[in-house]
């Protein structure tokens, strides 16, 4: 968890219906990296046609996948496809992701239970537009500690 900066969470917006952030954090795949995953890709699965590898390598660099959330959905891929071939969804939609609430959650929530300030903890990731509230089992699992903000 060095660098947040360059994660999924870059420009990320809080909406409604956002519940989730993306764990990774390193560099962003850059064409080297995108190439080595698509070799991988091609020794797995020999059958997928070259056309494959050219929308892989757009949708890859449209979602913003870091170097290790690349690598990641790559093994992921290669050791959970149960068809022939993979299909580009079967990568892009693979992320670790950890849970949050909103201020407006947390004091809702709050309502009906005098411990959710300390079973979440209130992290500022930077690039975020505002603070939001992880629970603290997942913070720990996570190594989530140098956002946190004190008496969030």
């Amino acid at each position: 968890m060095q660098n947040l900066s360059n994660s999924s969470l870059q420009s990320t917006e809080l909406s409604p219906e956002k519940t989730e952030i993306s764990l990774y954090n390193d560099t962003l795949a850059g064409p080297k990296d995108i190439i080595d995953a698509s070799v991988r890709v091609k020794k797995a699965f020999p059958a997928l046609p070259k056309s494959f590898y050219d929308t892989f390598d757009d949708r890859i660099r449209d979602k913003g996948f870091t170097v290790q959330r690349l690598k990641d959905a790559v093994n992921y891929v290669i050791d959970n496809c149960q068809y022939p071939t993979p299909t580009i969804a079967n990568f892009i939609s693979y992320d670790r992701t950890v849970k949050f609430k909103t201020y407006d959650e947390m004091c809702k929530e709050a309502l009906t239970s005098d411990s959710i300030w300390r079973e979440w903890l209130a992290v500022k990731y930077p690039d975020m537009p505002k603070t939001v509230w992880v629970h603290a089992n997942d913070v720990h699992k996570y190594n989530l500690q140098k956002y946190v903000i004190a008496n969030g």
